[in-house]
């Protein structure tokens, strides 16, 4: 291989996915410095995307649900594409959409999931393994004849280069947050513990709470806040971009969340976790990695339901959910901010 190349990295997932690829592009960035990363992603995964300059040094906004929406959009995103003079397109999603944007690329070696959509339209399939964790899965890329030196050098998690630009809008203060949104409504922890949880950690630590998440989760948060909270809570949901998020995270004693983003954030900036699993299961591949971290989960014969989560509980009791108790998650808060 030439001594500087061109890798682009297509991943147009959840926010969550986003985040863990960022472990990938720092494992390339750390092999070949000198290479340039180019991430194609959504808008949500290219605002995210500039808490890590150092490790990516292009980012090409893909609007899929949005401006880029169709053949129009997938033809701009070819175009740009083919002006990269790329090596190599790594494609961590596996639509067909994906699939036709990779062929059309004239990026002479593509590597994709065996599983993707049109999966014949990469020179290499690396098969997708359920069983171990996202990041695992994603380090099967790197261990091909694209990266000779990958298997003798690969690291556990030291994120050397995973330390985001200080912003100087970044709250000074530390406190323990807590995000109870979920793009799907069964892995959220249900609103009524969620608010004697506070009320628990008020009485029984003095750090204040920030609850996160993005517009969309504001009312959420602001529905969980006790009445008699003497101002020690603070609903910022909505007022943060994902970078002014991941510092923020990066700055917290402890982040308590559903199975959602917030938990993979934190797992870049190594901030201690407590993340509350019901219909889905870490051993999907998405559990918390942050150096001290812990799931919180109730062994029953209807769990997991479902590797995303749903919207509505099959069985109409969200036991999963339900049997994790507020007393439960601060004994488990405490142990950590002790």
């Amino acid at each position: 291989m030439p001594s500087v190349n061109t890798h682009v990295i297509f991943q147009t997932g959840f926010i969550g996915d986003i985040a863990l690829t960022m472990f990938l592009l720092e494992e390339i960035k750390l092999m070949y410095p000198k290479d340039r990363i180019v991430l194609v992603t959504t808008p949500a995964g290219a605002e995210l995307s500039q808490a890590f300059p150092q490790i990516i040094d292009e980012v090409i906004t893909y609007d899929k649900r949005g401006a880029d929406t169709g053949w129009k959009g997938m033809k701009r995103i070819i175009s740009i594409m083919r002006n990269q003079s790329a090596t190599t397109l790594i494609s961590l999603h596996q639509s067909f959409r994906t699939s036709i944007i990779a062929a059309f690329s004239r990026i002479r070696f593509r590597i994709g999931y065996a599983t993707a959509a049109l999966s014949f339209v990469y020179n290499v399939k690396v098969p997708y393994n359920k069983h171990v964790h996202e990041i695992e899965r994603q380090r099967a890329f790197l261990i091909l004849n694209m990266f000779p030196d990958i298997i003798k050098k690969l690291h556990v998690y030291k994120r050397q280069l995973l330390n985001p630009v200080t912003l100087q809008s970044a709250i000074e203060k530390q406190w323990i947050l807590i995000a109870p949104g979920s793009v799907w409504n069964t892995k959220k922890w249900p609103k009524h513990h969620f608010r004697t949880l506070i009320e628990l950690l008020l009485k029984h630590q003095p750090l204040p709470i920030g609850l996160i998440g993005s517009n969309a989760d504001r009312e959420l948060c602001e529905s969980i806040i006790p009445a008699q909270h003497l101002g020690r809570v603070h609903n910022v949901a909505g007022t943060m971009s994902l970078n002014e998020t991941v510092q923020h995270i990066r700055t917290a004693h402890l982040l308590i969340a559903n199975d959602s983003a917030p938990i993979h954030l934190a797992s870049l900036v190594n901030c201690p976790t407590i993340a509350l699993f019901g219909p889905t299961h870490p051993g999907f591949g998405f559990a918390p990695i942050s150096d001290d971290a812990i799931v919180l989960q109730k062994d029953l014969s209807c769990r997991p339901c479902s590797i995303h989560g749903q919207y509505e509980c099959p069985l109409g009791t969200h036991a999963c959910m339900e049997q994790i108790l507020p007393s439960e998650v601060l004994k488990s808060a405490l142990d950590f901010l002790n």
